[in-house]
């Protein structure tokens, strides 16, 4: 009886096995684009100016974490394949591209391209930063206090390695942190080194969502009634009861000069009610005028400034899956999808 049972488990395992291989099987096609990162670069005036205010030890400090910290940044989207940074060469190459302008119809600049392995390279850049202190002593009781803010300001080149174009939507951000430290002796009074390294934290990850956003915006995964769930979570800037807008993609070929353009076309919007680090689920918010599988998610507006201009709250406990009374199905809609000529 116990071999009986034991061959039953047997079978039942191999069976229950098979589904999740297939899926395993499936997931290990999916490729990832290959990129690699250039040297973090500074703009000469801002090591200039750093030095002129005796502030170059902490725009190094700033310039190490940011360095190391975008690499983290980047590989926690999970979209990209990162070539490893000792090629020195290739890198130097790309760069190369980006400094200059490069026919993309030369077939060598777009040869030496594809030898580098990566599709893309980005190349980081600090083009501003300030870090102003003001110290206000106490006499009386021998104590001091200080107030800092800090300003970062970095950019992105993307680069598309088999034709040396940058791209024109490439990332720059500025931030700004402030420090306050109170009740420290006179003479003592000093920021700290964890308010760089949180800027430079925060920099490297604003970075990272904006370069996906730009190469591989959110998708949607599937739509049940009136959830969408698409494939970007709280590791790329959404926030639950944020408003995201939906689109149909269509590429568009230009016959005079052969390029190919994105024309994107708005078909509805929805709240984000559940979320984790990497997917999302949202209610559709007013007319489906078409969303599907495929479609493109964008932010619009956080749930902040939503509830700022009176817009009401979404219950995000239960998500709406029934069909409103009166519906029909109009052209566009999630029962009819827009359809391309």
């Amino acid at each position: 009886m116990s071999r009986l049972l034991r061959t039953v488990m047997a079978v039942l395992i191999s069976i229950l096995m098979v589904p999740l291989l297939a899926s395993a099987a499936e997931l290990s096609k999916v490729e990832k684009d290959t990129i690699f990162i250039g040297p973090l670069k500074v703009q000469p005036s801002v090591i200039e100016m750093s030095e002129k205010k005796e502030r170059l030890a902490e725009l190094k400090r700033v310039f190490n974490s940011l360095e190391t910290q975008f690499i983290s940044a980047l590989n926690a989207t999970r979209v990209f394949q990162l070539v490893e940074r000792t090629r020195k060469a290739d890198i130097e190459l790309e760069q190369g591209f980006a400094a200059v302008a490069v026919d993309p119809n030369d077939k060598n600049a777009a040869q030496a391209g594809k030898m580098a392995g990566a599709k893309f390279a980005f190349l980081p850049q600090i083009d501003g930063f300030e870090d102003k202190s003001d110290i206000t002593e106490h006499q009386a009781i021998g104590r001091a206090s200080l107030s800092r803010k800090l300003f970062l300001s970095a950019t992105v080149q993307i680069v598309d390695t088999t034709t040396g174009k940058i791209f024109p939507d490439s990332p720059s951000i500025q931030l700004t942190k402030t420090e306050e430290v109170e009740n420290a002796k006179i003479g003592q009074v000093s920021g700290s080194d964890e308010v760089i390294v949180a800027l430079a934290k925060e920099m490297a990850k604003k970075l990272s969502q904006d370069i996906v956003a730009v190469l591989r915006p959110a998708k949607v995964l599937t739509v049940t009634g009136r959830q969408v769930m698409f494939n970007r979570g709280s590791e790329a800037g959404f926030n639950k009861g944020d408003l995201v807008e939906i689109y149909a993609v269509q590429n568009v070929k230009d016959e005079d000069t052969g390029e190919t353009f994105r024309n994107e076309v708005p078909v509805g919007q929805a709240v984000i009610s559940r979320i984790d680090k990497n997917q999302s689920y949202a209610n559709i918010n007013g007319d489906d005028m078409g969303i599907t599988k495929g479609c493109v998610v964008r932010f619009l507006k956080t749930a902040a400034s939503r509830a700022a201009e009176g817009e009401p709250a979404p219950d995000t406990t239960k998500p709406d899956f029934e069909k409103k009374s009166g519906d029909g199905d109009s052209p566009g809609s999630s029962e009819k999808p827009l359809k391309w000529k």
